[in-house]
């Protein structure tokens, strides 16, 4: 007996590192094709793949891996997106320091959240933080109008880096190839952050919280953390949306940005490490083909959504992860 479970646990571990190598795998091959993403499909529609890809990742740090439901994410990339923005417009600084500003301001929405809600379940956490990103559109909209434009946001003029190497933000191809770059960078720390020991207790919270809390952990602490992470990647998030953009605009921080970065990261798999950033490219791409064709593509991208998320229960990337898991793995056993 001891020995079947000895087996058991050996076969449950060697499945998690076959995914684990074929996932860092794909990410790399993905890294590698990227660059040629602008000559397949429009520039723009490229670039804005990258930067959701980035937020749905970020997002994913807390329903895939923690097992916590946010519907208040909209705040961290808003909030984010409106620090960038604002030191930009009113400070006259560079590009480095507003994605610095905007990486910050993720940092402080999730450590406001935290402080509140974090010792919070299930709905009771989704509740707080949807309660709270909302705040932040409100007053974003009314009290500090002023500062952030209101309804208008704030249009940035034209941008541009001068160091290490000049880049013009101008020319679509140069901001494709800088989003990129920093995108790349952006999930590799993750990637790092979740393939660390760090990153196993996170799954292992999401698993059997009680069970954790037994073995001697601070649950609360580790969830802190990883909300203090998935709000810096939003935060960045948003800050690139501005250099993508060259605005903020209002709606970045409405509950429906919420909404929907849920869909994109449950259409990829929010069991896998590259499926949001896949949900998030699908997602993209059907409203943009849509909406070619007709005015109402929420109709149409929501039933599409519907019967994507029948035919892959485990959203498009974990579903192919678990059809390859079938055909060579256990084949193999």
């Amino acid at each position: 007996m001891h020995k079947s479970n000895g087996s058991n646990k050996s076969m449950i571990n060697r499945q998690g590192d076959w995914r684990t190598r074929f996932e860092f795998r794909a990410m790399i091959v993905a890294f590698i094709f990227a660059p040629f993403l602008p000559f397949i499909i429009s520039k723009p529609l490229a670039t804005e793949i990258i930067v959701y890809g980035l937020f749905a990742l970020g997002f994913n740090l807390l329903l895939g891996h923690t097992g916590i439901i946010s519907f208040g994410h909209a705040a961290y990339l808003g909030v984010g997106a409106y620090s960038a923005a604002m030191i930009v417009f009113y400070g006259e600084v560079g590009v480095w320091l507003a994605l610095l500003a905007a990486t910050i301001g993720g940092l402080l929405v999730a450590i406001m959240i935290g402080i509140l809600a974090i010792k919070r379940k299930g709905a009771y956490f989704a509740m707080i933080s949807l309660a709270i990103g909302q705040m932040f559109f409100f007053l974003t909209l009314s009290p500090l109008t002023r500062w952030t434009g209101g309804e208008d946001g704030l249009k940035l003029p034209p941008l541009s880096i001068d160091f290490p190497l000049y880049v013009n933000l101008s020319n679509q191809l140069h901001l494709y190839f800088f989003i990129l770059t920093i995108g790349c960078l952006a999930t590799l720390a993750q990637w790092r952050i979740l393939n660390s020991p760090f990153g196993h207790v996170l799954r292992a919270i999401r698993e059997n919280e009680d069970r954790i809390r037994a073995c001697g952990y601070n649950v609360s602490r580790v969830k802190f953390l990883s909300l203090i992470f998935s709000g810096l990647f939003s935060g960045l998030a948003g800050g690139l949306l501005v250099v993508y953009l060259g605005a903020a605009s209002i709606n970045l921080l409405f509950w429906m940005t919420s909404g929907v970065i849920v869909m994109k990261t449950v259409l990829g798999g929010t069991h896998t490490f590259f499926g949001p950033v896949i949900g998030a490219g699908v997602f993209l791409f059907l409203r943009s083909t849509i909406s070619e064709y007709t005015d109402r593509w929420e109709l149409w991208l929501g039933a599409l959504f519907m019967v994507l998320i029948l035919l892959f229960r485990e959203g498009i990337w974990g579903s192919l992860l678990n059809l390859i898991e079938k055909r060579f793995y256990h084949s193999k056993l």
